[in-house]
């Protein structure tokens, strides 16, 4: 389905591995999308208040404060609240995937087994491009 740039979504990508920001990046872009990134919670924080930002893969290891800790702070914010978010991590023992999805994430993404293309197709899903 094509989009024009009138309603192109925005995917904020909170990662702090330039490599893997720049894969994600490329990709989503790649499949239309519009993308902001941060490098940490500081300059999502920034982004988030200036875009209209569709989506967040939000990574939980970031430098400063954690990915869980900002979440935590999207969805008690009644501006940023429905704003689907899908932790990016390699951290994948069960009780952290849990501890995501409980915090208010809409999906966890290990991200040691999974493509950058299957990135972009779970955010067109919950999307529903």
């Amino acid at each position: 389905m094509e989009q024009n740039q009138t309603d192109q979504k925005t995917i904020l990508i909170v990662e702090d591995d330039t490599f893997m920001g720049g894969l994600l990046e490329r990709k989503f872009q790649q499949s239309n999308f519009q993308v902001a990134r941060a490098m940490n919670v500081d300059e999502a924080r920034k982004i988030i208040e200036s875009q209209q930002i569709s989506l967040i893969l939000l990574d939980i290891i970031l430098p400063g404060t954690d990915g869980i800790t900002f979440l935590k702070e999207l969805k008690l914010n009644p501006q940023f609240k429905d704003i689907p978010v899908i932790i990016t991590s390699n951290l994948g023992k069960e009780e952290e995937i849990e501890k995501g999805i409980a915090e208010g994430a809409t999906d966890y993404i290990v991200k040691a087994h999974t493509t950058p293309g299957e990135i972009v197709e779970k955010v067109e899903k919950i999307l529903g491009i």
